[in-house]
């Protein structure tokens, strides 16, 4: 059996195949001694490939070379074969091996595949994003892919609610048992101390989410949820504006969970956190849409009734699944004066009998005195419920709303909405029930009209008929147009007007004219003032008017183009709704007092129906535009998540730009978007990317000394939102030739480590065209996306910088010299290589110091660099070894640079001299190998014939034709400056 391995890191992994190698068995009796626990596995993935590390070998060799029972030594209990009960910090317990000079190991098998892992996990998340997947389903899909990827004994989500952490969704560990989660205080252990970390931080935030690792020692075991001393993690799940929740992590044992796992589990969390944002807004949205769909169901369900009862059970369902409601009843004011409930659900009698007459101290009481609907959370220990305080207590609701049932200023009832939780109203909420209980109102007195006229019966049903089809138009322009066609069912006229409201302008939406006098009719003919004519008067007023002579009515204008004196009578209506005055019916017919008070009655109660409409028509417009809000909002914050996702798998900032911008100009319609970056060498602002139809002016350069917006922007750090860019002075107008433009522009900082470095630009040509304040907002947020992208490639450049030269010298390193001579030699272009080695330069470092050592170094790589060409490459081989690579160089002209760069060294210090090797490709090797080994041997003749000299590949070649090639002299790291 073998003693020493190879010198490999003690945490390389090797397969079963390799481990048995090494250990000179079959791959067999590996898997036996593992699955008897005698050698220590872990697996990689969920199919279950084994790996070993390099250090659980050497110490299995150790103890068998000590004699353990039967050759095979046994391992330390523990729970082995997952990936998180491998030690990292194993000790070898074999002698360093002998130093073979070869390159550095590979990386860790074990971090590339964790790293696919990782991405994986975070590729899983942000596709539930996108999905329609209920909320605690897409949870459950993100848990079990945390779970799967990583060996977790359980992977759970708990919500914080109120003073309780409850479960909302967990994954445990295949074929086991799953472990019974409960609710838990908010005081409670690793949840608590989580949450108090991540106090006040929402969404929106920039510093890192909050994570702890429980210590495998006895201080944490009071805070670990499960009590069997697995070790735990916990990070904050962010929320809107505080954290939603607590995303916890069990591992498989003690000590399987440390700091290298909060990284992924924050991602984990806030991918979490998006999911949960989106089911919310997506939830949210279906919601407005589902109301107002109800909304008008109701509309249309109870103006559709004149059965009393009908309206008020209608009502009360309606409103229980509009807001949710446990209870809900509807009261009624009786001619005695006592409210009595008509219709209730889940309310007891005993209740209902204490709340008869609407108790002075009572929240009923102040909602019919404030005129608006009202809510109390707690009612129990509400101040405004100490006359029915006992009742309540009884009832063991939590919630009231109570919205009063108007009729103008008369009292028609109550719509009272339980909750048995406490359960905050929204302003929206509040609007809605308004509006519910205001078409409540007009349902139920048009109900109460019909029952005590029922003279009125036919011409009442006409009525409900023409407001069921009114509810069922969502335009101000249809309902103005059904309301001008469909009145002569009721009346007889010769002309009818529907004006709407708009500020103080009363303008004609429909009219109909069916005799001469009224056909040639225009609306800017129509068109009154509030306060002016009769129609003017009426809606300031809100009166209703009949007028049998219309001309002899000092109010009345006459219309242009018409006689002064015509005979003509009216009818005029306000359309008023929630005590807001929408507009005015006005019907017309030719001939002196052809209307009577019947038919003014009827187009009062027509003109409710009117407002009624037009006031859900403008409710569905608002309801329409929120909604459309929330979805561009939604639409922009998944853009954002696929922005952000292109960052984290590209390095190639041009694309990421070029992305970034297209997806905005996807979401905020524009004409013009451009990126610019500051130049640090000129400090001018530079052009990266524009789209649009003036892209190429964007992208021009911007010369010395000129002023725009965008350079304000980064003088200010500032973003700004330009309404109109005619009229501000910062705003450079540069297309001269193209006349004067109009148009309105957001510019915003792209914002660095220390302050503004470029700027996001986009432009909205035309006028009447501005941006919103949800738009700037939006593209604010994209830009702080670019910065990201932005400071991503500088580090990346950076690194990459780093990584291909020398610390000390500025040089290509030794690795870069290696890829261009392959790459020189794959082209086939001849080339000349010069291997030049410093003579007695040990004695420098030696007699002076390293320091100035390091100082003669750095001197003579500059003088190497001016010795050669401009087309020349200058490597640092090795301590005291440099190269040179001369593209299309022969033998004479790479001599040339030779001889100049050996009298360079000399002349920098007297002490040093330089030798020399000379080969050409393809002459003197045609593989990479063979070149370098011919300049290196040329060298080698060069130093042990005499040293300060120049020896070309044939020359090396005649003298020392056996020399193999030698490995360069190992780079010492730049000395440490003296204190």
């Amino acid at each position: 059996m073998p003693t020493s391995l190879p010198s490999r890191p003690t945490d390389a992994t090797l397969s079963v195949t390799k481990a048995a190698r090494l250990l000179g068995v079959h791959p067999n009796t590996i898997r036996a001694w593992s699955d008897a626990g005698r050698l220590r596995y872990y697996r990689i993935n969920p199919r279950g490939d084994r790996r070993y590390r390099l250090g659980d070998l050497q110490r299995f060799l150790a103890a068998a070379e000590m004699g353990a029972p039967g050759g095979v030594p046994a391992v330390p209990s523990g729970t082995w074969g997952g990936r998180r009960s491998v030690d990292p910090a194993a000790v070898a317990r074999f002698a360093p091996a002998r130093r073979l000079d070869h390159p550095p190991a590979r990386p860790d098998p074990l971090d590339a595949e964790r790293h696919q892992l990782d991405l994986t996990v975070a590729a899983t998340i942000a596709r539930l994003v996108n999905t329609n997947d209920e909320q605690d389903d897409a949870l459950r899909v993100a848990l079990e892919a945390i779970r799967d990827a990583y060996g977790h004994h359980l992977v759970a989500a708990f919500e914080a609610r109120a003073d309780r952490f409850t479960p909302r969704a967990q994954a445990d560990a295949e074929g086991r048992r799953p472990t019974r989660l409960v609710d838990m205080p908010r005081t409670f252990g690793i949840l608590a101390r989580t949450m108090g970390l991540a106090a006040g931080r929402g969404r929106s935030g920039r510093a890192p989410l909050p994570g702890l690792v429980l210590a495998d020692d006895a201080t944490d075991g009071d805070l670990a949820v499960l009590p069997d001393g697995r070790s735990e993690l916990a990070v904050a799940i962010p929320g809107a504006r505080e954290p939603w929740g607590v995303l916890l992590v069990v591992g498989e044992g003690p000590g399987t969970l440390g700091s290298g796992d909060i990284e992924i589990t924050r991602v984990a969390a806030d991918g979490i956190g998006a999911i949960l944002s989106g089911t919310q807004r997506a939830e949210e949205v279906a919601h407005l849409l589902h109301r107002a769909e109800a909304l008008r169901r109701v509309a249309s369900d109870i103006g559709s009734r004149l059965d009393l009862d009908r309206i008020l059970s209608g009502l009360v369902d309606h409103a229980m699944v509009l807001f949710d409601g446990d209870r809900a009843a509807v009261f009624l004011q009786r001619a005695d004066g006592h409210t009595v409930a008509e219709v209730s659900r889940g309310l007891s009698a005993a209740y209902l009998s204490s709340v008869r007459g609407i108790p002075a101290r009572s929240l009923s009481a102040a909602a019919v005195a404030a005129g608006r609907p009202l809510f109390a959370t707690d009612y129990r220990h509400d101040p405004r419920a100490e006359d029915v305080r006992a009742a309540v207590v009884q009832e063991g609701f939590d919630t009231v709303c109570t919205a009063p049932l108007l009729d103008g200023d008369e009292l028609l009832g109550l719509l009272n909405i339980y909750h048995d939780e406490a359960h905050e109203w929204t302003d929206d909420e509040l609007e809605t029930v308004a509006a519910l209980g205001t078409q409540a109102s007009v349902a139920i007195r048009a109900a109460q009209d019909y029952d005590r006229m029922a003279t009125w019966a036919a011409q009442l049903q006409s009525i409900q008929q023409l407001g069921a089809r009114l509810s069922r138009l969502s335009t101000v322009a249809e309902i103005g147009q059904a309301i001008a066609t469909e009145l002569r069912q009721l009346i007889d006229y010769h002309n009818a007007r529907v004006y709407r409201l708009a500020g103080r302008e009363l303008i004609p939406v429909a009219m109909v004219g069916q005799v001469g006098e009224y056909i040639d009719e225009t609306p800017d003919q129509l068109r009154v003032t509030l306060g002016e004519g009769i129609t003017g008067w009426v809606a300031e007023h809100r009166v209703a008017q009949i007028l049998g002579d219309a001309a002899a009515d000092p109010r009345s204008n006459t219309i242009p183009g018409t006689e002064d004196d015509l005979d003509e009578s009216m009818l005029l209506a306000p359309m008023v709704f929630d005590d807001q005055v929408l507009g005015v019916l006005v019907l017309s017919k030719l001939g002196l007092y052809k209307f009577v008070d019947d038919d003014l009655r009827l187009l009062v109660i027509y003109a409710s129906f009117a407002a009624q409409a037009m006031a859900n028509a403008d409710t569905t417009e608002r309801l329409r535009e929120q909604t459309l809000a929330l979805e561009r909002q939604l639409r922009g914050q998944r853009e954002l998540l696929l922005v952000t996702e292109s960052i984290l798998t590209t390095l190639d900032a041009r694309g990421v730009l070029e992305s970034i911008t297209e997806r905005l100009g996807g979401l905020v319609a524009c004409d013009n978007a451009a990126i610019e970056v500051i130049d640090p060498a000129t400090g001018l602002l530079t052009p990266l990317t524009a789209r649009g139809v003036h892209a190429a002016r964007y992208l021009e350069p911007w010369r010395v000394g000129e002023q725009g917006v965008a350079t304000w922007v980064v003088g200010h750090n500032e973003p700004v939102l330009i309404a109109d860019e005619q009229q501000d002075p910062r705003v450079n107008h540069f297309r001269q030739d193209l006349g004067v433009v109009d148009g309105s522009l957001i510019v915003v900082p792209l914002r660095g480590r220390d302050g503004a470095i470029g700027v996001l630009t986009i432009e909205r040509l035309g006028t009447d065209n501005v941006f919103s304040t949800e738009e700037f907002e939006l593209v604010q947020l994209f830009a702080a996306q670019v910065s990201i992208a932005l400071q991503n490639a500088e580090v990346f450049q950076a690194v990459e910088i780093r990584a291909r030269t020398d610390d000390l010298t500025g040089l290509l390193n030794h690795g870069t010299f290696g890829e261009w001579l392959e790459r020189s030699v794959r082209e086939g272009t001849p080339f000349s290589l010069i291997m030049l080695d410093l003579d007695d330069f040990r004695t420098v470092n030696n007699e002076r110091g390293h320091q100035a050592g390091d100082t003669l170094l750095r001197e003579i790589a500059g003088e190497l660099i001016r010795a050669g060409r401009e087309s020349d490459l200058v490597f640092r081989y090795g301590g005291d070894e440099f190269t040179f690579i001369l593209p299309n160089a022969d033998a004479n002209g790479a001599l040339h640079v030779a001889e100049r760069a050996r009298q360079a060294v000399g002349a920098i210090d007297e002490t040093v001299s330089a030798s020399v090797g000379v080969a050409s490709f393809p002459r003197d090797g045609s593989t990479a190998t063979d070149v370098l080994l011919a300049a290196d041997r040329a060298c080698y003749v060069a130093k042990r014939g005499g040293r300060d000299r120049i020896v070309t590949a044939d020359e090396g070649l005649a003298l020392a034709a056996e020399l193999s090639l030698q490995a360069p002299t190992p780079v010492d790291p730049p000395s440490a400056a003296a204190d």
